[in-house]
């Protein structure tokens, strides 16, 4: 790897005793610094989906349904979200996520009410006026 030496110098700034002083203990410190920060970059997106699957999975447990089957029945349905909107949906909008479960629960011929027709009243005029009323008092 090929680092110049102000940009080595520039990376081991913080680093403590021989590795901020001596340059070729620098520089393969400042290699191996990068090498870490590339890896954690990856690492990151790893554990972001990690914890979107992890949410999913718990938001479509919460309504009787496992994960591996609510992709599946959103893949067959052919709906185009991805797990973090998924994700996104689950915490911030639950009733329509509690749709998107009811809709492949009722194609798949799993009890599911049928998408539209529940017994609460759910149309979204009342699901705001609720969501706000119980959020200001």
């Amino acid at each position: 790897m090929g680092l110049h030496r102000r940009r080595v110098w520039e990376i081991a700034k913080g680093f403590r005793g021989r590795a901020r002083n001596c340059y070729k203990i620098a520089r393969q410190q400042a290699e191996k610094a990068l090498q870490h920060a590339y890896k954690g970059r990856k690492d990151k997106k790893k554990d972001t989906r990690a914890l979107w699957i992890q949410r999913v999975n718990a938001a479509a447990r919460e309504h009787g349904m496992k994960y591996s089957l609510l992709m599946n029945g959103l893949r067959q349905e052919n709906v185009q979200l991805n797990r973090k909107m998924l994700s996104e949906l689950a915490i911030f909008e639950p009733h329509s996520f509690k749709a998107l479960v009811e809709q492949v629960q009722y194609m798949r011929g799993l009890g599911g009410s049928r998408p539209g027709s529940s017994n609460s009243s759910s149309s979204i005029a009342s699901r705001i006026t609720v969501g706000y009323s119980s959020g200001n008092s």
